[in-house]
């Protein structure tokens, strides 16, 4: 029996594919977080059976999976994955993989990542905190909207290559949410840019929001917790406590996946203002990418006025 070309292989494998979805079955693929999640909903629709590992409104770094955890992602053609330590489980995700699936990191890559310097490096070494293993780069792309269509992109690519009959509905959803993403980042800059320069300044929670201040201009000023969520200890929380005085810092961002003491001692210790905003995790009240950029955007543009 003569075996078939690898490209006669592929195409067969997309008429497969292909005819799954129109089955109403949906490719089986799955996501670590909501956020991606997410993406990958804008994407494809109903063209996909999406999993997703994390639950809402739990943090990613912190997450172990369990067996219900792996049930879909053992089911999954792909695993869309953030990447750079953010979710120090996905070890455990890609052993579950059926054989020839394979995952995609969408922050991989990605050009302009900001990464802590040797001094800091240094730093958070002596304070006993494991870089390796909580990554040197901030992983929170996706809270500058540019990243966050480079990952839609990403998936589009993935989608369409693995369902070809597919191509043609993804492309428009992509357009679609690209539109809609322009709309939402340009009312949240022209907020953001109605606000004096010298007020534009937050302490954070979790240093998680070093994109988005590139992005919106606003400084981050100092964090409480590293960028996978690790205490940086009583000493840095001291120096935080001077710098919101001395510098009359007047808003600590706060996230709802960690617990609010240490934030609502700085805050009144300083007088400064707790404004709730979202990185990692959705909620019922924040359940979508563009929810949480609107709800984010907003939020800022009142604390600092």
């Amino acid at each position: 029996m003569r075996s078939l070309p690898m490209k006669s292989l592929s195409c067969l494998l997309g008429l497969w594919v292909g005819a799954s979805v129109a089955l109403g079955q949906g490719l089986p693929v799955a996501a670590t977080t909501g956020v991606i999640a997410d993406l990958v909903r804008e994407v494809a629709g109903g063209r996909v059976a999406l999993a997703v590992v994390v639950p809402m409104g739990s943090d990613p770094h912190s997450f172990e999976p369990r067996p219900s955890s792996l049930r879909g992602v053992a089911r999954a053609r792909v695993l869309f994955a953030n990447g750079l330590y953010l979710e120090p489980f996905l070890p455990k995700l890609e052993a579950a993989l059926p054989r020839g699936s394979r995952t995609v990191l969408l922050a991989e890559g990605q050009p302009g990542l900001i990464c802590i310097t040797p001094e800091q490096r240094a730093q958070e070494a002596r304070q006993g905190l494991d870089v390796h293993r909580h990554g040197l780069c901030d992983p929170h792309l996706w809270l500058d909207p540019g990243y966050a269509l480079a990952y839609a992109r990403r998936i589009h690519d993935t989608l369409a290559a693995l369902d070809t009959a597919g191509a043609p509905a993804y492309a428009g959803r992509l357009r679609d949410f690209a539109r809609r993403l322009e709309a939402v980042d340009r009312a949240v800059q022209e907020c953001l840019a109605a606000v004096p320069r010298g007020r534009l300044r937050v302490v954070v929670q979790h240093d998680a929001f070093q994109y988005a201040a590139r992005h919106y201009g606003f400084q981050v000023v100092g964090s409480l917790a590293g960028f996978a969520g690790q205490d940086r200890g009583l000493r840095n929380y001291l120096e935080l406590a001077r710098r919101l005085e001395q510098e009359q810092v007047r808003v600590i961002i706060s996230e709802p996946q960690f617990g609010e003491g240490e934030v609502r001692a700085l805050a009144e210790a300083s007088g400064a203002r707790v404004v709730r905003l979202y990185s990692d995790a959705l909620t019922r009240e924040v359940p979508t990418y563009l929810d949480l950029l609107r709800h984010n955007g907003r939020a800022l543009c009142e604390a600092f006025r």
